[in-house]
């Protein structure tokens, strides 16, 4: 595995009640700044961060945060399990004894009434009812508009950019690894299935992103499984903002690198469906509007938990 070699001097402190946040990024300055403010906002203490090569200023912004301490792998996103083995090593080193939650720059963590619910309620109410760890839906977030008017800013709210999602279908499969479910279905399986012969195999779109963290423990798959652990009837979601403005951007990039699963496979499929006529679309007659965590236990894609929230 690359080493990783850390590029900030800020004090970490040894403070167990501190929940911290772990990410492996490239290019992501456009989503980087909503994600921090997000799971600032939730909770998160502390963020532990890989960057793979980015030239668009995400290193600068992730250096210029007080909170966020900064590492640097060089090698290949691929070679790395696809930046789980650089996320293992940061979870290992700076994560066991904590409550962590390990993301993408892409990716915001919602559970039940998280608006006024912080992380350290919800890790409670786990703790209280002995669970480890909230297994997750990895909801595909886009807009109403055509894929080259979804203008998000830095600055701004990814919700405000892609505010709307599929509430079905969504099928739970058994899996080998633990937790031995995977789930499938939503906006990007049924664009995909829209190529026909081309669509590759559908992406899993489930994780457990929080997480108490115990020495030993490992991601596996790009988060999509882990070492076992007791997970509790508490259920989140993902809100996951691929579909922004330099979609077709990323998509040639990354069918260049081909470093992602199988060659980038989902990435040459999204390359096909951007050169067909009208290109790439996702709004559809049953897109559903996202306006807070109810919307998401109201239609069952997450569980409705009691619990305090302070």
């Amino acid at each position: 595995m690359t080493a990783l070699t850390r590029l900030d001097a800020r004090p970490i402190p040894d403070d167990p009640d501190e929940i911290r946040g772990f990410l492996v990024v490239r290019n992501e300055s456009l989503r980087l700044p909503a994600n921090i403010r997000h799971h600032r906002a939730l909770g998160v203490n502390r963020f532990f961060v890989v960057d793979n090569g980015s030239s668009d200023g995400s290193l600068e912004f992730l250096l210029a945060q007080p909170d966020t301490h900064v590492f640097t792998a060089t090698g290949s996103y691929s070679g790395s399990q696809f930046g789980m083995d650089w996320c293992n090593a940061l979870l290992e080193a700076y994560g066991v004894g904590h409550w962590t939650l390990t993301i993408d720059a892409d990716e915001l963590f919602v559970y039940d009434r998280c608006e006024i619910r912080p992380l350290q309620a919800l890790r409670l109410h786990l703790e209280a009812g002995g669970s480890d760890g909230v297994f997750c839906l990895l909801l595909d977030m886009y807009s109403d508009q055509p894929l080259t008017r979804v203008v998000h800013q830095p600055d701004g709210s990814l919700l405000e950019a892609c505010r709307y999602f599929d509430p079905a279908p969504y099928r739970l499969l058994p899996a080998q690894a633990f937790p031995h479910l995977q789930i499938y279905g939503g906006a990007r399986e049924r664009l995909l299935q829209s190529l026909g012969a081309e669509a590759p195999h559908p992406p899993t779109i489930s994780k457990i992103p929080f997480v108490r963290w115990r020495a030993g423990m490992r991601y596996l798959m790009s988060a999509h499984a882990i070492t076992p652990i007791a997970l509790g009837e508490l259920t989140g979601a993902l809100l996951h903002f691929k579909f922004l403005s330099d979609f077709p951007a990323r998509v040639d990039m990354e069918v260049s690198r081909g470093e992602h699963f199988n060659g980038a496979s989902e990435y040459r499929a999204y390359a096909a469906a951007l050169a067909r006529e009208g290109g790439l679309q996702l709004f559809h007659a049953a897109s559903r509007r996202y306006d807070s965590s109810g919307d998401l236990t109201r239609l069952k894609l997450m569980t409705a938990v009691d619990f305090e929230g302070a």
